[in-house]
């Protein structure tokens, strides 16, 4: 009897650390160049692409209070070179031109190959052929505007500018949304003033200049994949509770790509009053659109404030703000188990 119990203590404990049931707190580019300018960033300028989001802060920060019951905590970094893809700025257009009833910029991108960084590219169609764009329908740089002249860092290298003419066929259409030139590496690009430790995990995107990255996953085009997908695998996470700005754009890509993920399988709880979205309107839709995908569950921080952190993620919790204790403590704790199943 007393073996039997000390062999299913064993594989249970053995089971726990393995892949089975870890959960990650994921941040999506809660950074100062998404935040407004309340009296909690008094001494800064708002962000340079600026949304109402600041009153997430609080909340985030009283979610990080349990972050017992986190395996992980990952944080998202939008995270861009000068002359992006995604700045109105680069193309000789307003930011938010893409509001203006044209929708977003016609661009030609490479279709997802081997996730090679040279294939992860995207080149204003009006560049490649300017007569396959209807310019009174569709947003068009303007006729004066010369990318070779005005932005040949750009268009230099980019590689969409050259495949995309001479193999059509390995191309897609899609549009660009033109923003301010926003989340600079040499910027704002910081996070936010919140709760911060030396075990999160940051996991940085649009860091290629020739495509745009909402998801924390992966680009927009498909082609490079951040560190976030393996970096979950490694630490066996399968739920993820995601918040973070902006719920209509990066954080519902992100979701989106979450339950996409060939080899996560992920349960996601979407914190929705740690959240905050470009406008109302499109907060309010991409949580109903995001509750309707299955595998999404919403929740608020009261759900999480209200959980109680199990005993093995007290020792981990306890460990990170002392490593020498936790690891101690843990030790004991299993050979006062194993003794006493042994005893009996």
């Amino acid at each position: 009897m007393a073996s039997f119990k000390l062999a299913a203590l064993l594989h249970g404990l053995a089971s726990m650390g393995a892949h089975a049931g870890k959960s990650a707190l994921v941040l999506v580019d809660v950074q100062d160049c998404f935040l407004d300018n309340p009296a909690l960033t008094a001494n800064k300028k708002a962000g340079s692409l600026g949304v109402n989001a600041s009153h997430i802060i609080p909340v985030i920060n009283s979610i990080r209070t349990m972050d017992c019951l986190f395996d992980i905590v990952v944080m998202s970094q939008d995270y861009h070179p000068a002359n992006h893809i995604s700045f109105g700025s680069t193309h000789g257009l307003a930011a938010f031109s893409h509001l203006g009833g044209k929708g977003g910029l016609p661009i030609t991108c490479i279709k997802p190959t081997s996730g090679s960084t040279a294939d992860a590219a995207c080149c204003p169609t009006v560049f490649l052929d300017k007569s396959k764009v209807d310019c009174s329908a569709k947003l068009c740089a303007p006729d004066t505007w010369d990318y070779t002249v005005n932005n040949s860092a750009f268009i230099a290298s980019n590689p969409a500018c050259t495949k995309c003419k001479t193999e059509p066929a390995s191309c897609f259409e899609d549009v660009q949304a033109m923003w301010t030139d926003h989340c600079e590496q040499t910027g704002d690009s910081g996070f936010a003033p919140m709760t911060k430790k030396a075990t999160d995990i940051v996991v940085q995107k649009g860091k290629n200049i020739y495509v745009d990255a909402y998801s924390a996953f992966m680009d927009n085009s498909g082609n490079l994949k951040t560190e976030l997908d393996a970096t979950l695998q490694e630490n066996g996470i399968d739920t993820l509770y995601i918040a973070g700005i902006a719920t209509d754009v990066c954080v519902k890509w992100t979701v989106r790509d979450a339950l996409k993920s060939s080899t996560g399988n992920y349960t996601v709880h979407l914190i929705t009053d740690a959240t905050a979205g470009l406008t109302t309107e499109g907060y309010d839709q991409s949580v109903v659109d995001m509750r309707a995908m299955t595998g999404v569950s919403t929740i608020t921080s009261a759900d999480i404030l209200a959980m109680k952190c199990p005993k093995v993620a007290e020792a981990a919790f306890s460990s990170r703000a002392s490593p020498t204790a936790g690891v101690l403590g843990a030790a004991s704790a299993l050979l006062a188990a194993v003794a006493a199943a042994a005893a009996l």
